[in-house]
């Protein structure tokens, strides 16, 4: 695809899903600036990212980011094109947040509760979003933004109010910024992982707090390279026509 010296911005490029498309992105030869809140293992991706462009170690930034603060965002995307000197061509907001907590009905779920979670996953992506579509920031030539919402943003789960409501949330901005970007020649997508085999969903499994298992018409969880796929897709000038849609990436989930 075309991605090569494309620069990407990725938050939540340490883990998961965000490693995945990092990794699949850098094989295709894009440049990219990482984010992470996990600085150890920022620091590991990076070492590892970097060996996949040898000749080129200015090809991969990182930096380590709370993406609750809009000084910290705004900060990083100024740094990512000072150091690349231009602008970015692309953004993979990847960076999530679920609480363990058992599940609860609405009822007996905290103020803090909830707002931890819209911080990160709603009030976090705005200020990305924002940072990235600054005149300044964002390519004039245009290009593609990916947010990563939840099949949780299209169909409600008991007793996990919170996460439902800021992935409805995401989907919600996604199709609103694409509106607003189109005359710039940026199309804005996201896509709806299902359960997918990421360190999030290992901890929930663990015993933490999980939710039942919804059956999916595959018969298994999804892994964090196929939705690095569809992301990676979405952000290639193969998708040119596509922008406001929300890609379910959950195995055929029957909802």
């Amino acid at each position: 695809m075309s991605l090569a010296n494309k620069l990407i911005t990725l938050t939540g490029a340490a883990s998961g899903i965000g490693l995945s498309t990092a990794r699949l992105l850098a094989r295709r030869g894009a440049l990219l600036s990482l984010a992470d809140s996990n600085a150890s293992r920022l620091s590991t991706a990076h070492d590892e990212l970097s060996s996949l462009h040898p000749s080129s170690p200015k090809s991969i930034l990182s930096t380590v980011l709370d993406i609750r603060s809009t000084s910290a965002v705004n900060a990083w995307l100024s740094s990512t094109t000072s150091h690349f000197s231009r602008p970015i061509d692309g953004a993979a907001n990847i960076a999530g947040f679920h609480p363990l907590w058992t599940p609860k009905p609405v009822q007996d779920v905290t103020d803090d509760e909830f707002e931890e979670v819209l911080q990160i996953n709603t009030f976090g992506l705005f200020k990305c979003l924002r940072a990235q579509l600054q005149p300044s920031i964002f390519n004039p030539a245009g290009g593609a933004i990916v947010n990563v919402g939840s099949v949780s943003g299209l169909i409600g789960f008991a007793g996990d109010a919170a996460y439902v409501a800021s992935k409805h949330a995401v989907h919600g901005l996604t199709k609103s910024v694409s509106k607003e970007a189109g005359s710039r020649g940026i199309r804005v997508n996201a896509v709806a992982p299902g359960q997918t085999n990421t360190p999030m969903v290992q901890a929930m499994a663990a015993g933490k707090g999980v939710l039942p298992t919804p059956a999916v018409s595959l018969g298994r969880e999804g892994q964090p390279e196929e939705v690095a796929e569809v992301i990676a897709w979405l952000l290639s000038a193969e998708s040119g026509y596509v922008t406001g849609s929300v890609y379910r990436v959950d195995g055929g989930m029957l909802d």
